[in-house]
């Protein structure tokens, strides 16, 4: 039988994976970029000006830039994978969380400040963030 720790891990990875799956609406297609996640990530704006809020129209609590889901989920993804496969220790599951949260927070900063009209350099910077805790996440991985 399993250890609560690790029922608890699961079920809370298994929760992480749903929510970007229910808070995404339908995106606005944009070309990719030469982004490494594939144009679906990249639904940032339409050129009206009229932008896809991300939280389904609503004016609830700011959900993320819709253009960082697709890395966002795959990162949750690999972690909690690489935890239910002995691949990654619960607690550097837990840093790495802890990790991608951090950029979250500086998702919703950006927000405060630009709202849905992120500058090109701050758009940039989070993706380099993203980028470099999936590397992390592959070299931890590797590892092991």
């Amino acid at each position: 039988m399993l250890p609560t720790k690790k029922i608890t891990l699961v079920a809370l990875g298994a929760a992480s994976l749903m929510l970007p799956a229910v808070a995404s609406a339908q995106p606005h297609e944009q070309p990719d970029y030469g982004r490494p996640y594939g144009g679906y990530d990249q639904s940032y704006g339409d050129p009206r000006g009229e932008y896809d809020r991300g939280d389904g129209g609503g004016y609830g609590r700011f959900q993320g830039y819709p253009e960082f889901r697709g890395i966002e989920s795959h990162i949750r993804q690999e972690i909690w994978q690489s935890v239910r496969e002995d691949m990654i220790e619960p607690d550097d599951a837990r840093d790495l969380m802890n990790q991608l949260q951090q950029i979250r927070y500086q998702e919703q900063r950006e927000f405060q400040v630009h709202g849905w009209r992120l500058p090109d350099d701050d758009r940039e910077r989070i993706h380099d963030r993203l980028d470099r805790l999936d590397h992390l996440v592959d070299q931890i991985r590797d590892q092991q």
